[in-house]
């Protein structure tokens, strides 16, 4: 669960956002991010599908931040990515899923 602490105001077009834009500047975040890196061993999960290798330098949040900011971080919610697949995760214009993003939402299954 985030602490009450990291939540700051996203302005996106002009209207306020409940997010965090500081999440991701704090200590937790850059340890856990570092955490799923190298859990995934710094390679994108999504090129492997591909069979391809490839470094990853993101870690990404399967479920957005946006909408369930309760997962911010839970290791189950992330996993590592490339730039160019992370691009393709998030519409950049609309902040929606693509259908690449979709995938990764309905394959990551909570534990139980």
């Amino acid at each position: 669960m985030i602490s009450p602490q990291c939540y700051v105001y996203l302005y996106i077009d002009e209207e306020v956002n409940d997010l965090t834009v500081n999440f991701y500047k704090t200590s937790k975040w850059k340890a856990k991010r570092l955490k799923v890196l190298r859990r995934d061993e710094y390679r994108c999960r999504d090129c492997i599908r591909y069979g391809k290798t490839t470094e990853a330098t993101t870690a990404h949040h399967v479920n957005p931040l946006e909408s369930r900011p309760e997962l911010a971080l839970a290791s189950w919610n992330l996993i590592s990515l490339c730039t160019k697949c992370h691009d393709k995760m998030h519409d950049r214009v609309t902040g929606q899923l693509t259908t690449a993003g979709l995938y990764w939402k309905e394959k990551i299954i909570p534990p139980s």
